[in-house]
């Protein structure tokens, strides 16, 4: 290959992390600026669909009759220092953020531009019906979701939209969009996967920044046959390209590979199965789920499929996914657990555990540059649109994860949040700046809510911003001020968009040899 696969946002995360042991809403003429508060408190994961928020399916594609497409749990979590560095931060440390150069505070001495933004659907409703996974697992009733399986929650809704309103205001400040301005044709765009959570998440937050446009949400199956560019599923395929793949999972295990895997997240697993009161649920008994604390845990991948994990760390990912949703919007902490006395750390650990389910799914490089290469492609497109003030693609968090993969992004763990690589709603910002010398820089930035601001649903402002996250790039240097050139950042993209393309090459001639 020209150049080699960058390894390390995979494999030093991974590491580190397996060590963790409709809304019927009129979505257009929503308007949360009056709203003083929010009654529900918790933001479960993103569980719109059925199957997927039992997985924390923020990716599922497959057809798995228990997992809905779109939505993937998240299994590649951060390593216990980072768990332990996020329990330390104070509540009220994260609960407001005061707006520094670290945040959203203009940058003295540049022009922004024009903002590129990939984002995770808001709140979903996870699978609680009749014969679902998690229902399946726990003796105990899930709460009552506003919405059905796997759409966007009414609580999903109104986060959402609250969003755009705050970016309308930071926006404003900037001097790139005025508030209650109509952009004109070209000025922005806003795509989705054509998923229920995914669309109406790219409606709700158009009505939030744009409350007086009518705004075109594209998608695939449109009238103008978008494609689904971002649809997490193996492009490229070959048996010994498979094989390259699941080694390079296996490797999140140390030297024990996947046996390695199952012995580290072993404690996460007990914690999920005490916390449902899994061995009481008549499921669990006749042995229909096997044993979660022994059964092994695997990994696949087909063409055109989305990658999947098997065994034991897949059913436990179902049944945290839809506790963490259940977190989010129940209250009552203790409710939230089933009667149970969680601290802030255990929460953090099943987040945790959700994260490394991803990373194990969609981190791995070699995966990563297959399935993102048309997303990446896509997004360069739009970073090189002079025209464009504003772009808004909206899918699941494996599309996050597994772009920053791709990107050769440095590990990272989100400080506030219990899930610490792409929470609800995050949105992967690349800001484009003009200098004073008429130079193009870019900042990229993780921007999210806290779990705070999920659970208490905070009104978000200017002076209550959500939080910021600056990204870093192996071998890329920012300059003074935390931003990357426009020539690094265009070279990222080709690299990983030519990596797809030696991947073919390579394989292909391994198959044909």
């Amino acid at each position: 290959m020209r150049k080699p696969m960058r390894y390390g946002f995979v494999i030093a995360a991974l590491a580190g992390i397996i060590s963790l042991s409709a809304c019927s809403i009129n979505v257009d003429n929503v308007d949360i600026k009056g709203i003083g508060s929010v009654s529900e408190n918790a933001e479960a994961e993103e569980s719109s669909e059925p199957a997927e928020s039992a997985l924390n399916a923020d990716s599922a594609e497959k057809s798995d009759p228990q997992l809905p497409a779109g939505d993937d749990p998240q299994l590649l979590s951060g390593n216990e220092s980072d768990i332990a560095k996020n329990t330390a931060i104070e509540e009220e440390d994260i609960a407001i953020v005061p707006e520094t150069e670290e945040t959203n505070n203009k940058l003295d001495g540049y022009t922004l531009e024009q903002v590129v933004i990939l984002s995770r659907h808001n709140l979903r409703a996870p699978l609680s019906s009749s014969g679902s996974v998690p229902q399946e697992l726990t003796p105990h009733e899930w709460i009552k979701w506003s919405a059905p399986a796997s759409e966007l929650t009414v609580k999903g809704g109104l986060l959402e939209t609250n969003m755009g309103q705050y970016f309308s205001e930071w926006l404003d400040e900037e001097g790139l969009i005025s508030e209650n301005s109509i952009p004109a044709p070209g000025e922005v765009r806003f795509n989705a996967r054509d998923k229920q959570r995914c669309r109406a998440t790219a409606r709700f937050f158009a009505s939030g920044l744009f409350p007086l446009a009518d705004i075109t949400v594209e998608y695939p199956g449109d009238t103008n046959n978008t494609k689904d560019f971002m649809k997490p599923a193996i492009h490229f395929y070959s048996d010994e390209y498979a094989e390259e793949v699941n080694e390079q999972v296996a490797e999140l295990g140390g030297d024990d590979g996947f046996e390695g895997i199952s012995e580290e997240t072993r404690d996460a697993i007990a914690l999920i199965m005490d916390t449902v009161d899994m061995k009481d649920s008549e499921a669990y008994k006749s042995g229909k789920y096997g044993d979660l604390l022994k059964d092994p845990t695997g990994y696949t991948m087909s063409p055109e499929e989305e990658p999947d994990i098997t065994g034991a760390v897949k059913t436990a990912n179902q049944v945290a996914d839809a506790l963490i949703l259940q977190y989010y919007e129940e209250q009552d902490d203790k409710a939230a657990a089933f009667g149970h006395d969680l601290s802030r750390n255990d929460w953090e650990t099943i987040g945790s555990f959700m994260t490394t389910a991803l990373k194990i799914r969609h981190g791995a490089p070699l995966a990563a540059v297959n399935i993102t290469k048309p997303l990446l492609e896509e997004l360069e497109g739009e970073l090189k649109n002079e025209d464009r003030k504003l772009s808004f693609f909206c899918a699941h968090d494996c599309t996050v994860l597994g772009t920053l993969s791709a990107l050769g992004a440095e590990p990272y763990s989100l400080p506030g949040s219990i899930e610490t690589m792409t929470p609800i709603g995050v949105k992967l910002m690349f800001e484009r700046f003009r200098s004073e010398d008429d130079s193009i820089w870019y900042r990229v930035n993780l921007l999210y809510r806290s779990a705070d601001q999920i659970r208490n649903a905070d009104i978000l402002s200017l002076d209550n911003p959500p939080l910021r996250y600056a990204v870093e790039f192996e071998g890329i240097e920012t300059n003074e001020d935390g931003l990357i050139s426009q020539e690094d950042l265009f070279e990222l993209f080709d690299d990983s968009i030519e990596s797809y393309y030696e991947l073919e090459e390579e394989y292909a001639m391994d198959k044909a040899a």
